[in-house]
């Protein structure tokens, strides 16, 4: 049996700012996490790395284990997550590596006084290995930037997670590793969709909310891959935080 955790990252600039709308004054295309959001990641990764904090097992399959046991971490390329994730690594002890598509949707980009979204660069191999050097980067991170291409629509974002779910499928139906991975709220969000067969309800994406699924900042999804089969576990779990640090 092997176990995905999916894990949103800690509160950002933009999250704390957010008025509803992608396009205020204050938005950055690739924000810090706040100082909350550090507190909320050292928090994470204390209760990842407790011995005793994941009593919740699988129905079906007996263990005796409370732990998390994770074997690895992974982050997108976006500073939120990076940030995030190093507090898990280094609580785990663990290696953190990057992957190059769990970003979140759209990619990074800016947006003009007319309202129109520009893809950006992104930092480049240079950057990140200098900020974050412990960061297992992907060969193809070159020094032009990262993402470096236009915005990603819609279309071209759910064929993006049809890929990456597959992969992840392909990896954990024939491993019994425990993986955290570090992503964002519109990636879990549409990850689930696709791993489970859930349509994309039309009413909720013309929202403002837009997703059928909600998740707080540090929040801990489980999915269980037994024998063929993909388990939802529990999802937006935030047990590891006070109440003076739940944020969206």
């Amino acid at each position: 049996m092997a176990r995905l955790y999916l894990i949103r990252h800690a509160q950002s600039a933009n999250n704390e700012t957010w008025d509803g709308s992608d396009h205020h004054p204050e938005r950055d295309p690739d924000p810090e996490i706040t100082a909350i959001g550090h507190r909320q990641a050292e928090t994470l990764g204390q209760h990842l790395a407790h011995p005793h904090a994941e009593p919740r097992q699988h129905p079906f399959v007996s263990a005796a284990e409370i732990r998390f046991g994770l074997t690895h971490v992974y982050c997108s390329l976006m500073t939120r997550s990076i940030l995030t994730a190093e507090y898990i690594a280094g609580a785990c002890d663990l290696a953190l590596e990057a992957l190059p598509d769990i970003f979140e949707k759209h990619g990074i980009y800016d947006v003009d006084g007319d309202g129109n979204r520009e893809g950006l660069p992104g930092p480049g191999r240079a950057y990140f290995e200098q900020r974050f050097p412990r960061l297992g980067l992907p060969q193809e991170i070159n020094p032009d930037g990262w993402w470096n291409r236009p915005f990603e629509e819609d279309v071209a974002f759910i064929e993006r997670m049809k890929k990456v779910v597959a992969d992840t499928r392909q990896r954990l139906d024939e491993s019994d590793e425990c993986i955290a991975m570090v992503a964002h709220g519109d990636f879990i969000d549409q990850f689930v969709n696709e791993l489970m067969g859930v349509d994309r309800h039309r009413h909720n994406y013309d929202n403002h909310w837009v997703a059928n699924w909600a998740f707080h900042n540090t929040s801990i999804s489980r999915i269980d891959f037994v024998d063929g089969s993909h388990n939802v576990v529990y999802m937006n779990r935030i047990d590891h935080l006070p109440i003076e640090l739940v944020t969206w």
